[in-house]
């Protein structure tokens, strides 16, 4: 008994995690990664470098993609980011790095991921979505032994739920009382900021 496992395993201290989007779920993220000792890049043109107390230094996303051992996809889905994942991306990539969404899953062109894992680009994926959704069966992803995916479900707990449906009535009520929401998709409105609420 004991020995080495059949495939290589690498530790997460002094590895590098790459977070595309460096919105509130990916601070926490990258708040949980330095706690395990790895360096924590992040892209985001929407986001200053130390603009927020969390680990990570910002990047340039070909840049960041070329050093990065895991990388974790945190954007919202727009027309920007729709396929942000695709060959030229993956292209980037360590032939060793595994890419995990959490996101959108338009935001990875499939056709491109499913090409990548073919040709050894990329070691791995976990994907919590995916595009289609729910994906075919069959389909080039399901079936491999570097792939995990996931019914789109790794939000939920029971209290996740309590707070998904007291979120959008409490944002309702704060703005009605003359308070600023916690979660602002925009802060400047047609160059109304905090104070023209």
């Amino acid at each position: 008994m004991g020995g080495a496992p059949g495939k290589p395993m690498f530790r997460l201290a002094g590895s590098t995690l790459g977070l595309v989007g460096f919105g509130n779920i990916a601070r926490q993220v990258a708040l949980r990664a330095a706690a395990f000792g790895m360096r924590v890049l992040y892209a985001d043109p929407f986001i200053q470098d130390g603009q927020f107390d969390a680990p990570g230094k910002k990047m340039e996303l070909h840049a960041m993609l070329r050093e990065s051992d895991f990388v974790s996809l945190h954007p919202p889905l727009t027309p920007q980011t729709r396929k942000m994942i695709n060959d030229e991306a993956f292209s980037h990539m360590k032939a060793t790095a595994v890419l995990v969404n959490c996101a959108r899953g338009p935001v990875i062109d499939t056709d491109a991921l499913v090409r990548a894992l073919d040709a050894k680009k990329i070691a791995g994926c976990a994907l919590d979505t995916i595009d289609p959704e729910p994906l075919p069966d069959p389909h080039p992803l399901r079936g491999r032994e570097n792939v995990i995916i996931n019914p789109h479900a790794a939000w939920y707990s029971e209290q996740a739920m309590v707070g998904l449906q007291s979120g959008a009535p409490n944002e309702v009520r704060r703005v009605l009382a003359g308070e600023w929401p916690v979660n602002v998709v925009n802060r400047a409105v047609k160059g109304k900021n905090r104070a023209g609420l």
